[in-house]
């Protein structure tokens, strides 16, 4: 069985994606990190606390839940191989596109 994912492994990822300063912020007075990251904005949730790494736990908590349910979330958990964090840097980082020309 793999270990569970830790705050510090979870919020090193989201700072190692694109748009990572849409993913952790700030917000009146609270420590905030997305989802959306992984599931889009459409499916995505703010989880909030007075601490990043509480917030980033209650995140955890979500995608857990989430393996395998049959959802948009659970979907895109499920594929994305998380609690992997390796695949699910692979499965969030953008393909590079080569230019034919």
């Amino acid at each position: 069985m793999q270990k569970r994912v830790t705050t510090t492994e979870i919020i090193e990822l989201v700072k190692r994606l694109p748009g990572a300063e849409q993913h952790i912020f700030e917000w009146q007075g609270k420590q905030c990190i997305t989802d959306e990251w992984l599931v889009g904005s459409f499916a995505g949730c703010s989880f909030e606390d007075t601490t990043l790494e509480k917030a980033a736990d209650n995140m955890i908590d979500y995608l857990y839940e989430h393996i395998g349910h049959n959802s948009m979330v659970g979907n895109i958990v499920t594929k994305s191989g998380f609690p992997d964090l390796k695949a699910v840097e692979k499965y969030c980082t953008p393909v590079e596109i080569e230019e034919v020309g």
